[in-house]
Parts: C-alpha cells; sequence; structure tokens
C-alpha cells in the first residue's frame, strides 16, 4: 500500500508541475509561445489526462479496498474515467477540436462559451480560425446543451452528477488523487464554524465575480462602453482563472485537501441552489446510528454528520458535493445519499432486480 500511495505521490506531483508550466505558457504567455505550446497542452489535457485517471483511479482502488466497503467512491472514479474518455477523447476526435473541453465548463465557472459568442473576443478570432465558423455554432451549441444537461441534471440526481461524477477541473482530482492529498504532511481535521463562516464569505467573493464576469460577456454586444475594456477584462478574467482557482487549488492540493476548492467553487455555489430543488441530502435512519463518527472523519467538506444521524435527521448541505464517502465509511450502513428524484427512482429499480 505504501508504494501505491508514493506513487501516486509522484504522479501528482508532476501532474501539478507540468499543468502549471504548460498552462501557464498556453495562457498567461505571448501569441507565438501560445500557439507553439498549444499542441502539448492539447496532448496532455486530453489524452494526458485520461490516462492519468485511469492509472490514478486504479491505484486509489487498490488502496481502498484494503480498507473495507467503497462503493460509492469506486462508481466516482469509474464515472471520471468516463467523463474524461468522452469529453478528452472521443469529442475531441468526432469534432476534430482538441479544445472542446473548454466548453464543458458550464457557467459562472468560465465564460469562454460566451466569449466564443462575441465576434470581437479574441478568443472568438483564434476559432474562428482554427474551426471555421460552422465549428463555432458547433461548440456554441454544445456549451448551451451540456449547460442545461448540468443544470437538469442537478435538480434530478443533485451535486454528484457534476461534483463527483463530471468535474474534470477539481472534483476528478480530489477522488483519484485522495490518497496522496495532501503531498506534503498529514490529513488536516475537519474545518471548525469559524473557518468555515470565512470560508464561505469567501465564496460568495468568488461567486460574485464570477457572475460579474458573466454578466459582462452577457451585456457586452449591446453597450459599446463595454467593448473598449474587453482587454481588460479578458486579463483581470485570466489571472482569476490561473491565479484565483488554477494555481490556488492546486496549493490545497499539497497543503489542505483534495475538496478544498469544492469550498470556493462559485459553479458549485449555483449547483447547491439547484440542488436544493430536487432536495438533494443524505438520508440517515437506513439503520441505527451508533455514533463512532466515521462518517465526519470521511467528509472532506466538514459537514457534521454524525449530529444529524444520532437524531436520525436528513442531512441537507449547500457544502455537499455528493462524494458519498461519508455513506462507504459507516459501518453500519446507515447513510443514503438521495435526492426527491432518486427516491423515487429507487424501488423501480429494486423491483425490476427482483
Amino acid at each position: 500500500m505504501k508504494r501505491e500511495v508514493t506513487t501516486l505521490r509522484i504522479l501528482l506531483f508532476f501532474y501539478i508541475l507540468f499543468c502549471l508550466i504548460l498552462a501557464g505558457l498556453n495562457q498567461g504567455s505571448n501569441e507565438v509561445i501560445a500557439k507553439a505550446v498549444a499542441p502539448y497542452w492539447h496532448a496532455y489535457e486530453n489524452e494526458g489526462k485520461t490516462l492519468l485517471i485511469l492509472v490514478c483511479g486504479l491505484l486509489t482502488y487498490r488502496i481502498t479496498k484494503a480498507k473495507g466497503h467503497h462503493e460509492m467512491r469506486y462508481k466516482n472514479l469509474r464515472r471520471f474515467f468516463l467523463a474524461a474518455l468522452v469529453l478528452h477523447i472521443v469529442l475531441p476526435i468526432a469534432t476534430n477540436n482538441p479544445e472542446i473541453y473548454f466548453f464543458a465548463m458550464p457557467l459562472p465557472w468560465t465564460t469562454l462559451g460566451l466569449q466564443a459568442s462575441y465576434e470581437g473576443s479574441a478568443f472568438y478570432q483564434s476559432h474562428l480560425q482554427t474551426l471555421g465558423l460552422g465549428g463555432i455554432r458547433f461548440v456554441l451549441r454544445f456549451f448551451w446543451v451540456y449547460s442545461g444537461f448540468i443544470a437538469i441534471g442537478t435538480v434530478l440526481f443533485g451535486r454528484r452528477l457534476q461534483c463527483s461524477s463530471l468535474c474534470l477541473f477539481n472534483g476528478f482530482a480530489a477522488e483519484i488523487f485522495d490518497p496522496a492529498i495532501p503531498l506534503f504532511g498529514k490529513k488536516h481535521k475537519p474545518l471548525g464554524k469559524k473557518s468555515l463562516m470565512i470560508v464561505t464569505h469567501i465564496r460568495m467573493f468568488y461567486l460574485v465575480l464570477a457572475l460579474s464576469f458573466t454578466l459582462f460577456w452577457m451585456l457586452i454586444p449591446y453597450f459599446e462602453v463595454l467593448q473598449s475594456t474587453i482587454s481588460i477584462v479578458r486579463g483581470l478574467e485570466l489571472i482569476w482563472y490561473l491565479g484565483a482557482n488554477l494555481i490556488l487549488a492546486m496549493a490545497f492540493w499539497v497543503a489542505l485537501s483534495g475538496r478544498f476548492y469544492c469550498h470556493l467553487c462559485p459553479l458549485g455555489a449555483v449547483l447547491s441552489l439547484l440542488s436544493k430543488l430536487g432536495r438533494m441530502h443524505i438520508r440517515t435512519d437506513v439503520t441505527s446510528c451508533i455514533g463512532c463518527g466515521a462518517c465526519d472523519r470521511a467528509c472532506p467538506l466538514s459537514i457534521p454528520i454524525q449530529e444529524k444521524a444520532s437524531k436520525a435527521l436528513a442531512v441537507h448541505s449547500s457544502r455537499c458535493v455528493g462524494c458519498g464517502h461519508c455513506v462507504d465509511a459507516c459501518p453500519k450502513h446507515t447513510l443514503r445519499y438521495e435526492t426527491t428524484f432518486l427516491s423515487y427512482l429507487q424501488p423501480k429499480i429494486k423491483n425490476k432486480q427482483e
């Protein structure tokens, strides 16, 4: 097991290193360097990431297999690999567009879909040269259909759909590298109330900033005064993407936890509201709670689950990403991840199996 964990840590280190180098050169350098680096960045993001998810997912499976029941975690690993296979291999080949994964990032996490729809943006102009007008129209349709799928799917299946099955930014790393995170030091204890309050305020700042960028690109075709500020806003957004998201998320993997960025994610904040419509929760009365605290220790978002489980009360939390670690950790199988739709679906699945 130690060998597998060491291998995971080495792979995580090189993943972070190459990602920072290639992303920095591709996104933060001049046009000549960006074009030269682009093929390597695309190969790294597509074939490289898919292979990484497969290899590291298998290593994590072997490590956690020895520790008992991990059905929810195994489903996460399989779904992330399937998502990477589709978004990073199948679709780029089928559409001849190695950057199509950019359009599988719903609002408000990124505004690239909106930028591609505005003719005056540099993102539109660069893609017009490589994809043509028909190619741009296709990726825009894909962007809106995918965003709609995530929105409706979250109402039906909760945040588990995006955050623990499809998120190829932070969610996949939190799952496939989990036994190796943090890269240095030991795993940290759950956050206290004061720390969570501070994190909540930062999360609101992230959300407001992301929505501001979104609003800018939605309004820019109608207001000339905004068009003169494109380069400034694009520069700020680039700093926001590389600094406050990419680099910071990876810093969390090194020093804190894989899911710490999920506390801040603006997309997650929006999806938490949608998940409320579908009444996403952790059911705690499947059997009786014995008060061991395994669920609290397993939760990567510091949600106090045992407190509710001891009273057989459902856990509703805007921080829950539906990873199911608490469900797997419970020795009495007291917990279950549910939404209204899943609760309706469960009896029908059982009847078919019988």
